[in-house]
């Protein structure tokens, strides 16, 4: 009896080596990434995504001073989610993040911007801008 077990753990090692093995490569071998996040640090840069892409742009907004982001995309991007989300502190006029949920839908050099105004205000030039320039391959 003990001999078999003992012919066995070869065997059994195999195993444990192929698995260790098709874990690790599957680790390195990850699909591309589905989604990917952008903040005001990333303003003026490009970026290359796959078309299908899901892209996370975050920009801190206080809309009770009455600013708010006017955002503008190219033909080959679609805003799927436009949201802000209160920073959660309780205290009066605190602001939050405006957070864009955009989808790589169209090949070819994209762009997503945006400026910082007050809607009924006429733009003067000197308003805080955000542009992420947006690759899809």
């Amino acid at each position: 009896m003990s001999g078999k077990v003992i012919d066995s753990l070869p065997l059994f090692m195999l195993i444990l080596v192929l698995v260790g093995l098709l874990v690790a490569f599957g680790a390195s071998v990850m699909l591309p990434s589905q989604s990917v996040a952008a903040t005001a640090g990333d303003n003026g840069k490009t970026i290359t995504v796959n078309e299908g892409v899901s892209i996370k742009v975050s920009l801190d907004e206080n809309p009770t001073t009455g600013y708010s982001w006017n955002e503008t995309v190219t033909a080959g991007l679609t805003v799927v989610d436009s949201k802000y989300v209160s920073s959660g502190s309780g205290m009066m006029g605190a602001g939050g993040v405006h957070e864009w949920t955009l989808k790589a839908t169209g090949k070819g050099q994209q762009q997503f911007s945006a400026v910082y105004k007050r809607p009924w205000e006429p733009i003067a030039g000197n308003e805080t801008t955000f542009a992420l320039n947006i690759s899809v391959t």
